[in-house]
């Protein structure tokens, strides 16, 4: 089936077509331009001025519509799927937790499976694997009873029974980590500093070792602390002065302020850093009590007095019951857009970006998915002046669709 979009304002995301037109011929995209004679012909389905740009990939999801991807099943998968799609979520990678090595294979088999049946939605990318070799200083909400240290004959089972590994966050201070990240790297899966307590030096030693990426910044990361008062930086410093490293950010408007999302943006730039969501199961529903990795969050919309933005009613976070940490959030991607140009002031073209582009080069995508182009794959994301869903498409299928 041939699909012609028409009459919004496209955005590849490296420029904006007004009165634009994009052609899906299959699964891939045919065309990209404005309206004239060569423009191949197809159903045609107007979009009334909304903004179309590719699909949001989102490389940190944990869950949505009241499931996890703890759950190990298909069943739970297909939800999150459908509820990231909602919030113009075309890919994404299932993210598990910090559990018993045989919960997370449970997991991950499920990932396995569903990317060989396919879901119906958002398209499974493959599984981010966070925990559980993470520095207990820095759990958060990861469950410090299940931490450990990296153990070849452990880790070596789990990337050999399950292809579906594209990504690993792992503490390189930790004994035996940098001997995993030369591993990640030889396999060609993206290994990621999170949950870590590791120094400047220490950080240094693990880009020579394969990694490449850090998990969410300013969360779950040492910073710049003294020693015989001499200043030692962290993960955090390291993550903003090195150009070897990219980033991402949680930018639901709780995890970080607006003035704390510009500083990143100021030291890295936009190419480098792209917007996850790194939702729980309570995305796409509200606030109320949920869990993660066992331990009990509670959803809410509560800010204190000190920060510096009020946020809007149904703008939620997860946080551990006692509130003294994040524990995901519960946005989908396209309130991540809405926040970087509502809260931090970025033009919409940076914004999408992050949120398309970006994640797909860090996960050595680039090539197929986040732009808008001929030949690439056609996910793409419709959107309103108001940041509202009103159509994503998935491989040239329309998986969510409200009135236009």
């Amino acid at each position: 089936m041939t699909l012609k979009l028409t009459d919004g304002t496209v955005i590849t995301p490296f420029r904006t077509i007004e009165q634009g037109v994009v052609v899906i011929e299959g699964h891939q995209i045919a065309y990209v331009g404005t309206k004239n004679s060569n423009v191949p012909k197809g159903q045609k389905i107007e979009i009334n001025g909304c903004y179309v740009s590719p699909g949001f990939i989102d490389i940190h999801v944990h869950g949505g519509g009241g499931h996890d991807v703890m759950e190990g099943t298909l069943d739970a998968l297909d939800t999150i799927a459908q509820t990231h799609a909602k919030g113009g979520t075309t890919a994404w990678l299932a993210t598990t937790v910090t559990a018993p090595i045989d919960e997370i294979a449970h997991a991950l088999h499920a990932i396995n499976q569903g990317m060989i049946a396919g879901l119906e939605s958002a398209k499974l990318l493959g599984a981010h694997v966070e925990g559980p070799y993470l520095h207990p200083d820095q759990a958060g909400a990861q469950n410090p009873v299940h931490l450990r240290l990296p153990d070849p004959r452990e880790y070596f089972l789990l990337l050999d029974r399950f292809p579906c590994t594209r990504r690993v966050s792992v503490a390189p201070e930790l004994p035996g980590a940098l001997e995993l990240g030369n591993e990640l790297r030889k396999r060609g899966i993206l290994a990621s500093i999170g949950h870590s307590n590791a120094s400047y030096a220490e950080v240094l030693k693990a880009i020579e070792a394969g990694f490449s990426h850090v998990t969410h910044i300013y969360s779950g990361m040492s910073s710049v602390h003294r020693v015989s008062a001499y200043r030692i930086p962290g993960v955090l410093e390291a993550t903003l002065v090195l150009d070897e490293l990219t980033t991402e950010m949680i930018a639901d408007g709780h995890h970080l302020p607006p003035s704390l999302m510009r500083l990143v943006l100021k030291a890295k730039g936009t190419n480098q850093v792209c917007v996850v969501t790194d939702a729980i199961a309570a995305a796409g529903l509200g606030p109320g009590q949920y869990q993660i990795g066992g331990l009990d969050v509670i959803v809410e919309d509560v800010v204190p007095d000190e920060y510096e933005v009020k946020l809007g009613p149904g703008s939620y976070v997860a946080k551990l019951v006692d509130r003294s940490a994040f524990a995901g959030s519960a946005a989908t991607m396209i309130m991540l857009v809405r926040n970087l140009v509502n809260l931090v002031g970025l033009p919409l073209l940076e914004a999408v970006k992050m949120a398309t582009w970006v994640p797909a080069r860090i996960l050595g995508l680039s090539t197929e998915r986040g732009l808008l182009a001929p030949g690439f794959k056609a996910d793409l994301t419709v959107f309103d002046e108001n940041f509202n869903v009103k159509m994503t498409i998935v491989e040239g299928k329309i998986v969510y669709r409200s009135e236009l």
